[in-house]
């Protein structure tokens, strides 16, 4: 019982779990009532000429969904184990107290564990790609999986690059789904077309989109703050991280600049909210997401010592929870229009 409570600490299980309710959100929150929108639409327009009332469906199966679904689950969570396999030394000066590698998993548990995991992902990934008729597609999966070995290796102690890894990684956990999905409805309904209307899925993509978007600012925000946080054992193995070469005061300014950025930029989309009258979405925009970045720019500007940090990571986290919830508003919007 312990060594399996040790590794679900090392695969980190609530991230994992996030993960998968993110791209089922992306699926049945975001999608799915869109799909119903676009159908009314139809129905409704069209008398006489579209009979079927559900004509655009899911194009992803429910079981091939959730292999694609586990297979980034897998590969974030092989990603998880190897990466703290090669920085045993580094968190015995960070965090010496949650270290699990060598302490209760053998290195060699941890790097089988790492093969199997990934291995096995990349094969499920594969042949749920090929099912779809989109096999080549299992390629980002392969580059996922190998991305975040030399991630763990290397680029992670390079200046800014492993911190741009890991951001475009979860940035695209929404991204896949609209991916396969949209890319199999626009080929099956490509032929949809009855003046003047079209039927066009690149604005459902573009709500994914903003997701990824949403994901890969606060990502990349909270990877240069955990560096900051990181900084005494990464400064002693060689890292060449943001902090370290460029100094406390300078991360402090490239993550203000970030989050101002993503304020600015739901800034921009709750303009065409405002103009749609979509009140709900900006304002939760506004309360939720825009307003915690601004109080994480206070944070980061007060604060001087790597430890003062925590705080601010802790807020990010909240940040991205408040994000992926912004689906469940999305939703509403949708169904009570559909």
């Amino acid at each position: 019982m312990h060594k399996i409570i040790s590794f679900s600490r090392l695969i980190r299980l609530p991230n994992l779990l996030i993960i998968l309710l993110t791209q089922y959100a992306m699926r049945w929150a975001i999608i799915y009532p869109m799909y119903r929108f676009l159908n009314k639409q139809l129905f409704t327009g069209f008398p006489g000429q579209i009979t079927n009332p559900e004509i655009v469906q899911f194009q992803v199966s429910e079981l091939l969904f959730f292999l694609l679904s586990i297979s980034t689950v897998m590969i974030a969570a092989a990603g998880y184990i190897i990466n703290d396999y090669f920085d045993v030394g580094m968190d015995r000066v960070n965090k010496p107290d949650q270290i699990i590698i060598d302490k209760s998993i053998k290195r060699r548990e941890a790097m089988l564990a790492h093969a199997l995991i990934s291995g096995a992902a990349i094969l499920i990934a594969g042949f749920a790609s090929w099912k779809l008729g989109l096999g080549h597609y299992s390629l980002i999966y392969l580059a996922m999986a190998v991305g975040l070995w030399f991630y763990s290796t290397d680029f992670k102690k390079q200046l800014f690059t492993g911190n741009l890894m890991v951001a475009l990684f979860v940035a695209m956990v929404p991204f896949v789904v609209g991916l396969y999905e949209l890319n199999l409805c626009a080929r099956t309904y490509r032929v949809l077309t009855l003046p003047p209307f079209e039927v066009n899925f690149k604005f459902i993509f573009n709500f994914i989109a903003g997701f990824s978007v949403l994901a890969f600012l606060i990502n990349l925000i909270r990877e240069i703050i955990k560096d900051v946080e990181d900084m005494e054992g990464d400064r002693i193995y060689g890292c060449k991280t943001i902090p370290i070469a460029l100094g406390i005061e300078t991360s402090k300014n490239i993550i203000s600049f970030l989050s101002l950025l993503l304020i600015l930029v739901i800034a921009w989309v709750q303009k065409g909210q405002y103009d749609s009258k979509a009140f709900p979405s900006l304002i939760y925009l506004l309360i939720f997401v825009q307003l915690p970045l601004t109080v994480l720019i206070y944070l980061i500007q007060k604060a001087n010592l790597a430890r003062q940090f925590k705080t601010p990571d802790i807020l990010c986290k909240i940040i991205m929870l408040t994000g992926l919830l912004y689906s469940a508003v999305l939703f509403y919007s949708f169904i009570s229009n559909a």
